[in-house]
């Protein structure tokens, strides 16, 4: 484990943010198109959305090495508003030393400090490496909710 700070993003860490969405879009075999201008409304001025990012305590660069996006989503039944964490990125040699566990940790405290309902994180079914971490944290694992489809626009 490496001692972490885990804090709201501010500008100065949304250039490496950036650098993180396009080494995860990769990952995944997807091109990042978001714009750092793009990233800038989401991450710092967008209601629905909290970033929090993960830098190293003793490093003398003090950029994020890894971040949490978090979106609000509300329950139209019940009206109870939760957070989904929509990515979780660490970069690669901070893998596995407790950077993940640190992001999910704040996640909960930022999502029980606002009183919201639940914090769920999800894993693609072609990314049995992030479920695999997210069993290994001991998070409970939800039922399969089925298909999902695209809508043409």
């Amino acid at each position: 484990m490496i001692p972490v700070t885990i804090h709201p993003a501010a500008a100065q860490d949304l250039p490496e943010v950036h650098r993180m969405l396009i080494g995860l879009a990769a990952h995944h075999g997807d091109v990042a198109t978001i714009t750092p201008q793009a990233l800038a409304r989401l991450a710092l001025n967008a209601p629905q959305a909290r970033l929090l990012v993960a830098c190293v305590d003793d490093s003398p660069a003090r950029h994020p090495v890894g971040y949490a996006l978090l979106i609000l989503r509300q329950n139209a039944l019940t009206g109870a508003a939760s957070y989904v964490i929509d990515q979780l990125y660490v970069q690669e040699p901070f893998r596995q030393q407790g950077v993940a566990r640190a992001l999910i940790a704040a996640a909960r405290d930022l999502a029980q400090g606002e009183g919201r309902a639940a914090l769920v994180i999800g894993a693609p079914p072609a990314n049995a490496a992030a479920a695999a971490a997210c069993r290994a944290m001991g998070l409970t694992e939800l039922p399969a909710t089925g298909p999902r489809f695209a809508v043409a626009l």
